[in-house]
């Protein structure tokens, strides 16, 4: 679902909700909020937040496939996240109808040059074009991975800190930084020996992984 705006009829749980809702400690809600807050932190496996990572790049790659060339990620009110959080929507794209690239956007002309902006009349005389979606994910997608991998009912602050830490760390100390973390948010209650064994491992490559994207290698 592509929507020009925000419109609060459709959904009201934002991507920014979601977040809040998510790294928030509970301790510090109010009653009434406490227990739906823990119920959805308790539920949000790291396997969930893979599924929900992999439905917002699908979602970006959609938008680009479907000729949209703009798309508005300075706050997260603009992206909707399902109830069972498996999925999201991507909304508030330029609704005057600029964002869209014409199909025929896709196509440069044989004998044009790289630089020209003449575009041809008709796609069949050109040579295919990859179109692109101007979002830097580069940015986005850090800010985004942090939160749910290490904010998990730590709140804010924690993530921030956190962050800092693993940057000026060396790499070795750092990926022990993102580890011990994963091992608290995710799998507290892993006991036995052979079971802390898997969970290294795995735990090994996620933090890997996550450095990666978090220093941008």
């Amino acid at each position: 679902v592509l929507l020009a705006k925000y419109e609060e009829e459709f959904s009201t749980y934002t991507m920014r909700r979601f977040m809040e809702d998510y790294i928030a400690i509970p301790e510090r809600l109010p009653e009434e909020q406490r227990a739906e807050v823990i119920q959805l932190q308790e539920k949000f496996t790291i396997i969930l937040v893979k599924t929900f990572l992999v439905s917002l790049l699908n979602a970006f790659r959609d938008l680009t496939l479907m000729g949209v060339h703009s798309f508005d990620f300075n706050h997260s009110n603009n992206v909707l996240v399902s109830r069972d959080h498996r999925g999201v929507r991507l909304i508030d794209i330029d609704g005057i109808g600029s964002s869209i690239r014409r199909s025929e956007d896709y196509y440069l002309h044989e004998s044009a040059s790289e630089d020209s902006t003449d575009l041809p009349p008709h796609p069949s005389s050109g040579t295919p074009r990859k179109p692109s979606l101007d979002i830097d994910l580069v940015t986005v997608l850090p800010g985004v991975i942090s939160k749910l991998l290490l904010g998990k009912g730590r709140g804010p602050a924690f993530v921030t800190n956190t962050g800092s830490r693993i940057w000026h760390s060396k790499p070795d100390e750092a990926r022990e930084i993102i580890k011990k973390v994963l091992r608290e948010n995710f799998f507290p209650h892993v006991l036995s020996e052979e079971e802390r064994a898997k969970t290294d491992r795995y735990l090994s490559r996620v933090s890997e992984w996550f450095y990666a994207v978090y220093k941008r290698h």
